[in-house]
């Protein structure tokens, strides 16, 4: 068939000239698994779903699967991966509860093995019950259990605990008796001799270019190969890769201090905790084990600056509406009093005091904590590892994870969108041309203005007339049309957080002039 078709019109549609938002957040958990994991160790299993797969990836009783799990109970929108570990042919930890003597009462006691709200045991004890029988029932209820990473085994009332992973992790698993009946006596000895973790020098090289913001590492025997491996990414080129681990450790005060001290990484946070070895309590005095605690905040991280995600259990939102919905303007707000409702309270009179919370925060330790009504576990104040420049000069640019997340996320949106913007543009020291894609020194000023309003509007950046003409003042765009290439520096007041309020009450006894 002839057609004529005049006159010739063509109508090109062009994409929208739309601001590129900040990647999603992915959340890197390492950890063993044991024999009966499918997974291959050493491989990246990418985008977990909520579907507990993890319990037949990795086997329900270990490591890595008690990390995620308890991540997807707070966090079930952000992209979670995953390295498995074998056990190095190492030594578990062992540990025992020896229960001795004939009940004379009626009672309950509690026992906790790793976690006071997951497996915390209650035996109810008859009148003339014998110390077997106790043991027995323990054992029992232990081993029913299939997620405790520990294995029961009961010998005439003394139960030996021995943990499900080789390695120094399982050092670390706290027990606990909670209760008391007259006639038992119980002895709680606590897990230890456990050694040989995993090699761990070469484990992130399998995740090649992929950016992690959050990385949970359990291993506070080997924070240097982590600690190596992000700082490299801080500040790389033609790319943002940059991000943080959490390393937990539960030790004494002086060791604690010491450990931090001789670290000096704004991609670092140790989670402290204070060791315990009273007669009924042994390890982490939240008793809770370690690598649980450093995965539930990786994910609540991770949730926090997750666009959209409903954060209202997690964060004080009564003074601000919109902070109880994650994203990029989360990055600036404290994350001390941020809720952790999985994790249990600090029993009264154990863990660190004020003045040693205040030379922790110092050293570069990060404390968790009971509330005010001692009715809930909340975040401290959440620094980073970092105290001074590379020429030994104190320093607090990177001090705290909120100065991080701030310009972490300025850095990405500036980077993103001078990507889309500029993606294939004439340069010139000249006039613009309308309807070209052309760019001046003051046209990618201009542009660069723009991203800061945004990100004012977005509580990262400092706003007012003030601020913008602070930025104004202070940027500077330099051509060299011969290789292509604009360099621009630039100095962008960030949005901190308000950590300190210093009041002065004089007392006055008459209100008369």
């Amino acid at each position: 068939m002839t057609m004529v078709s005049q006159p010739d019109v063509t109508v090109n549609i062009i994409a929208a000239n739309t601001i590129v938002a900040n990647v999603a957040q992915k959340v890197l958990f390492v950890g063993q698994k044991v024999a009966a994991g499918t997974s291959t160790a050493g491989e990246l299993n990418e985008a977990l779903q909520n579907d507990s797969s993890w319990d037949t990836l990795y086997g329900a009783n270990s490591q890595l699967a008690g990390m995620i799990r308890a991540a997807r109970k707070l966090n079930k929108v952000s992209q979670f991966d995953a390295i498995s570990l074998d056990d190095a042919s190492g030594t578990p930890a062992s540990g025992s509860f020896a229960i001795t003597g004939t009940a004379t009462e009626a009672g309950t006691l509690k026992f906790v093995v790793g976690s006071k709200l997951e497996y915390m045991f209650s035996i109810a004890v008859a009148s003339g019950a014998s110390a077997a029988s106790l043991g027995a029932l323990l054992e029992t209820a232990i081993l029913a259990n299939l997620e405790c990473p520990v294995t029961a085994a009961d010998t005439t009332g003394t139960v030996a605990l021995t943990a499900d992973n080789d390695g120094t992790i399982g050092n670390f698993i706290p027990l606990q008796l909670i209760g008391a009946v007259a006639g038992i006596s119980v002895a709680t000895t606590a897990m230890s001799s456990g050694a040989t973790d995993p090699t761990l020098t070469s484990v992130l090289g399998v995740i090649g270019d992929e950016r992690y913001q959050t990385i949970v590492w359990p291993y506070a025997s080997d924070i240097a190969t982590v600690k190596t491996f992000l700082d490299a990414r801080f500040n790389v080129t033609n790319a943002v890769q940059d991000g943080i681990a959490v390393v937990p450790i539960v030790d004494t005060y002086a060791n604690l201090v010491s450990t931090s001290a001789a670290l000096n990484s704004q991609s670092l946070v140790i989670l402290g905790d204070e060791t315990q070895t009273g007669t009924n309590h042994k390890g982490a005095s939240k008793v809770e084990l370690p690598y649980i605690k450093a995965a539930q905040f990786g994910a609540t991280r991770s949730l926090r600056l997750t666009t959209d995600a409903n954060i209202a259990q997690l964060v004080l939102s009564a003074n601000g509406a919109l902070d109880s919905f994650g994203g990029i303007a989360l990055a600036s707000k404290p994350y001390f009093n941020t809720l952790l409702p999985n994790l249990p309270l600090t029993d009264t009179g154990k863990g660190f005091d004020r003045t040693e919370i205040e030379g922790l925060l110092t050293s570069g330790v990060t404390i968790f904590g009971n509330n005010r009504a001692n009715n809930g576990s909340i975040m401290g104040e959440v620094v980073t590892t970092y105290k001074n420049d590379s020429a030994g000069n104190p320093d607090t640019s990177f001090k705290f994870l909120n100065y991080i997340d701030t310009s972490s996320a300025a850095r990405e949106y500036f980077w993103n969108n001078l990507k889309k913007r500029f993606a294939q543009s004439r340069l010139t020291e000249g006039d613009l041309i309308r309807g070209r894609d052309i760019a001046n020194a003051a046209s990618i000023e201009a542009f660069l203005t723009e991203l800061y309003a945004d990100l004012s509007e977005l509580t990262i950046l400092q706003a007012g007339e003030t601020a913008l003409q602070f930025f104004n003042d202070n940027i500077s765009v330099t051509l060299d049309l011969s290789l292509g290439k604009a360099t621009v520096t630039m100095i962008v007041p960030i949005v901190t957080q308000l950590r300190t309020i210093n009041v002065s009450m004089q007392l006055a006894f008459t209100t008369e002039g």
